[in-house]
């Protein structure tokens, strides 16, 4: 009955930073409804400056989202209803969320509830992180095979776990709670979002490897220990 080879487990994390491609802000807005459609909430005034806001900082209306509207209870789908609405602005530039929060903050009725970086598939940083994290196990491995007089045969298993952006936080900009307490002030005196100027966040990797090993070489050829 032959036995399985010993096996030599490496594991190793590399990360890197990545600029996001935009900020996704999350807006709020409490305003009136002239008609109970949605082409008239699309004109309602507050709506109206919000466009004309990101406009003025690229952002195009097609990147204004309606994710919510409200209706106040009791209202009948008539004209001067009350309504709530909540707002997904994308792909805000990061040099612009300055200005954006600023503008946001001028208009009565409007609210920031959250910001969030994007920063699509990352598909070359993430080839370039595996890449070296799976280069570093091998060799890693060849020195452990090395210093115990072992032979690399090939290798056994190879997990990956990736750590996001933005998983540092539920938001990526957290409420500025530590402002609040320093400056000694009620919440209701001090509301607002840590902002930093580069915006960027690590992309993580951690590469679990296996590798089957043997105390004699293998006449049939395998993976040496100063082979690739």
């Amino acid at each position: 009955m032959s036995m399985q080879p010993d096996r030599i487990e490496t594991q190793v994390t590399r990360d890197t930073w990545v600029k996001p491609i935009g900020i996704t802000l999350q807006v709020h807005v409490v305003g009136t409804a002239s008609v109970g459609s949605m082409a008239a909430v699309r004109k309602s005034k507050e709506l109206v400056a919000i466009q004309d806001l990101m406009r003025g900082l690229g952002v195009g209306e097609d990147r204004i989202r309606i994710d919510s509207l409200t209706f106040a209870a009791g209202e009948r789908w008539f004209s001067g209803s009350s309504v709530e609405i909540d707002l997904e602005i994308r792909d805000v530039p990061a040099q612009s969320v300055p200005e954006a929060l600023g503008g946001l903050a001028s208009l009565k009725g409007v609210s920031l509830r959250g910001m969030r970086r994007e920063y699509g598939a990352l598909s070359a940083e993430r080839d370039e992180l595996l890449r070296a994290a799976v280069a570093e196990s091998m060799r890693q491995a060849r020195l452990i095979a090395d210093a115990a007089g072992l032979r690399l045969r090939s290798v056994h298993s190879l997990s990956q776990q990736w750590g996001e952006p933005n998983d540092d936080h539920d938001h990526a900009y957290p409420v500025a709670r530590g402002v609040r307490a320093k400056l000694a002030v009620s919440a209701d005196d001090m509301k607002g979002y840590q902002l930093v100027e580069n915006h960027e966040g690590k992309l993580s990797l951690t590469v679990r490897m296996e590798l089957r090993v043997g105390e004699f070489g293998d006449a049939a050829g395998g993976t040496e220990s100063g082979g690739g």
